[in-house]
């Protein structure tokens, strides 16, 4: 797909840092390091990363285990994404009802309805929110709708907060003092705001954006493509850090001062019609995923930068997604998928009898007709 630079291009950032102070760190020529005022960009020249690690999940995770969602016809779903906190787990379905389970896959909840009636919601939703502090879940559809909508962890409906326009996939993300912020896509001449910060009182303030942030919804023979972009944003580290499909730039909104603020970025990426990059920060380091490529991991103590592949060596080193949300590895499979990944891994000519001992258990517990099955994982911090 095209890509349309909208904010400024990370030439021109990096270029506008560099004039401003000048690079603070380029340890391994990968990395550089841009601060002002306060704020720092982290670039990762994406022309000079060249090595692929393997790197063990238990580097980056402090355990794992498989969670076996119950078979009940209540309890099954399809996944589109979890949301994971240290006692639930969320299901947000393609076109159906947000599902809320405990970590042993019991089934508890639905979380409000489909329909149109107070507190249901049509089609699907694109972002949620479980705060477990103050025992309430958020909800986000997917387009159409002004509001977020709130809920009780038993599925009962409390309040919505309306933002007086209509949201194009919105993002959610917790602050610590229970607000929740959210961004989502500002089209040009359709949308006032880019993003918005709620507090449980319903007041709201809005981040409205400057000359050239707002996304061109239309393609050069002006048919509408808006949706056709996407935000990514995960929740795992503090802040709320998201990244814009048609942006080159990771960005985090800052709350408090209601401003955006440039993270990370690549310089020097590939380009093509069918490229796009995903960004995303967990604990200590930056990842950037360049589709067709892989997931390039920039390592902020270290200072260095490589493509990684994920081995989960806690289950007898089958490969590993890049799956990251809320500080939670996970790593969702229909046991049959499951199976046959088990298999390949047998196979493979570097597992061991000790692996082939703890995979073939693991095979036989299945069953290809059961529930879904997902490892998770907290982040190391």
């Amino acid at each position: 797909m095209k890509k349309t630079m909208l904010l400024m291009s990370t030439a021109i950032l990096a270029t506008a840092f560099l004039a401003a102070c000048g690079p603070s760190s380029k340890d391994d020529g990968t990395i550089t390091r841009l601060e002002q005022n306060g704020n720092t960009l982290t670039v990762c020249d994406f022309a000079k990363v060249k090595d692929t690690l393997n790197v063990p999940l238990s580097e980056w995770v402090e355990d794992c285990r498989l969670v076996r969602f119950e078979n009940t016809d209540t309890a099954l779903f399809k996944m589109w994404w979890p949301a994971i906190t240290d006692n639930y787990i969320g299901i947000r379905q393609s076109g159906g009802v947000f599902k809320l389970f405990d970590h042993k896959g019991k089934f508890l909840h639905d979380i409000g309805a489909m329909g149109q009636g107070p507190g249901e919601y049509a089609g699907s939703l694109y972002s949620e929110l479980i705060d477990e502090k103050n025992k309430v879940i958020y909800l986000a559809p997917f387009a159409g709708s002004t509001k977020i909508l709130k809920y009780n962890l038993d599925g009962t409906f409390v309040t919505d907060y309306d933002l007086g326009e209509r949201l194009n996939k919105p993002k959610l993300s917790l602050n610590p003092d229970g607000s929740i912020s959210l961004v989502h896509l500002c089209f040009q001449g359709m949308s006032e705001m880019m993003g918005a910060v709620i507090t449980p009182d319903s007041t709201i303030t809005k981040y409205i954006p400057a000359p050239g942030q707002a996304i061109n919804p239309r393609d050069k023979n002006g048919s509408f493509v808006g949706f056709n972009n996407e935000i990514w944003s995960y929740n795992n580290v503090e802040g709320f850090k998201y990244m814009m499909m048609p942006v080159d730039t990771l960005y985090n909104y800052n709350a408090v001062a209601n401003k955006m603020e440039a993270q990370f970025a690549l310089s020097n990426p590939p380009v093509g019609e069918d490229v796009f990059l995903i960004y995303d920060e967990l604990p200590g380091k930056y990842l950037a995923t360049v589709w067709g490529k892989g997931t390039i991991v920039v390592d902020n103590k270290n200072n260095n930068s490589h493509y990684v592949k994920l081995v989960n060596d806690y289950f007898g080193g089958l490969p590993a997604p890049m799956n990251f949300t809320n500080g939670w590895f996970f790593a969702m499979y229909e046991p049959a998928v499951l199976m046959e990944n088990i298999e390949k891994r047998m196979a493979a000519s570097d597992c061991t009898d000790k692996d082939k001992e703890l995979l073939k258990g693991l095979l036989e517990s299945l069953d290809e007709n059961d529930n879904n099955v997902m490892f998770i994982g907290k982040l190391k911090k």
